[in-house]
């Protein structure tokens, strides 16, 4: 059995809009810049979960030199899950079209646990057979433990798997454990990599 193994952010959605951010950093109360800085410092323990989405914003706010109340949390999660929902067309075709003609789909992406609901919420979530996020893992990509975790999920082994991502540190981790794995730039780009490995969309 062949899975296609797709990652989220950068794949299937849309690099965050610079106006999404800059909504989320009116809610901080900073500049785009201020936020950005804490906003990542911070992100794998968030997409690990050794950071629940309290402890994120109030560590983003410390850097910040301030406390963010309970409401303003609700807001910042809600403002940065909505931030990774723009999906994009044509790997939302190549994703659909590869769930019809019968191709085993996973998705293996970092992500907190406000932005893996929103993402179950989706459309396109139909097409998966799992969708295994950093934070039911605990672990985070290129952790090379954390695609094994996710072969374990797949009850697969390496050579089984074709995995697509934006980031060269994951493709590279994924292909280091025998995971055919090729670089997300774009879906014609995809398509050819997956017939490269057997797998041809319609």
């Amino acid at each position: 059995m062949t899975w296609v193994l797709f990652d989220y952010g950068g794949v299937i959605c849309r690099p965050q809009p610079e106006r999404d951010v800059a909504r989320m950093a009116e809610a901080a109360g900073c500049p785009v810049a201020d936020l950005l800085v804490p906003y990542w410092a911070y992100r794998l323990d968030y997409d690990r979960a050794t950071l629940d989405v309290t402890g994120y914003w109030q560590q983003v706010g410390a850097d910040l030199g301030r406390s963010f109340t309970a409401p303003q949390i609700a807001e910042l999660s809600r403002l940065d899950a909505g931030s990774w929902l723009h999906l994009q067309p044509d790997t939302v075709h190549l994703v659909a079209g590869l769930a019809a003609a019968g191709v085993h789909l996973a998705v293996l992406s970092n992500a907190p646990d406000d932005t893996a609901q929103a993402v179950h919420g989706l459309p396109v979530a139909r097409h998966f057979q799992h969708l295994v996020f950093s934070c039911y893992l605990k672990l985070a990509k290129p952790d090379p433990e954390c695609f094994r975790a996710a072969l374990g999920v797949l009850r697969a082994e390496p050579a089984d798997v074709i995995f697509l991502d934006d980031r060269p540190d994951n493709v590279a981790a994924a292909a280091a454990l025998g995971i055919r794995s090729a670089r997300f730039t774009d879906s014609q780009t995809a398509r050819a990599d997956l017939a490269g490995y057997g797998v041809s969309p319609p």
